[in-house]
């Protein structure tokens, strides 16, 4: 019997030290957590600026006209060249000409526009949203005389082709980027013009208007005129 004493003895120590403590449990939410709420711009102005242009660019069978640094992006305009006085793939028949690429920091074209066939003048202008960042970018068109502008959007590192604004001023002097002013809200882009009297159509039909309140809209699907 005495060698059970120490025995009992050590039991009797080790169940009188204290338990160790056990972490605190956070108490867990049930809540649904609410859908993020798509962004609306109310009144955002895009203003004109001039992005850093980039020299030495080279795009394998592209004749690089400007580029610009956008962001992590380049912007580029240009045409393919042409092999033996025809239009080569990635050109066709229907689609050569003046055309814009998007490049990605790797310098890998990641978006190209349409080309725009003979025209002589292809010049990118753009335009920053004062609230989001967003960017539009037009290219002002010409032959011997100004007509009209392609519109994209970059948003987010992509690029979407809004459509063609098919007006110019009703002054030889002025082009339509000198007089365009771009504003955007509740989901709508719009495109209106700093000048007295407009042409519709320029070059083609030359329908002269006087200018009460025209303007294209771009409503997320298309753009149309309004006047």
């Amino acid at each position: 019997m005495r060698k059970l004493v120490p025995a009992l003895a050590i039991l009797t120590l080790a169940s009188c030290k204290e338990e160790p403590q056990k972490e605190k449990q956070t108490p867990v939410s049930h809540k649904i957590a609410e859908a993020p709420k798509p962004e609306m711009v109310r009144d955002a102005i895009y203003s004109e600026f001039k992005p850093e242009s980039i020299t030495g660019i080279k795009i394998k069978g592209f004749d690089v006209e400007k580029a610009f640094s956008v962001g992590e992006n380049t912007i580029v305009t240009g045409n393919y060249s042409f092999i033996d006085g025809k239009a080569a793939l990635p050109d066709t028949e229907k689609d050569w000409g003046n055309r814009l690429l998007m490049l990605n920091n790797k310098n890998e074209i990641i978006y190209t526009s349409k080309g725009s066939g003979e025209t002589y003048l292809y010049e990118p202008h753009f335009y920053k949203n004062s609230q989001n960042g967003n960017i539009i970018i037009v290219c002002q068109l010409a032959f011997e005389y100004f007509f009209g502008g392609e519109a994209f959007l970059l948003e987010k590192g992509k690029i979407k082709y809004l459509g063609n604004l098919d007006i110019e001023p009703n002054d030889e002097r002025k082009k339509l980027t000198d007089i365009l002013k771009i504003q955007e809200s509740n989901k709508e882009i719009t495109f209106t013009f700093d000048a007295d009297s407009l042409v519709l159509k320029p070059g083609s039909e030359d329908i002269a208007i006087k200018n009460n309140n025209a303007k294209y809209i771009y409503d997320q699907h298309s753009l149309t005129l309004h006047q």
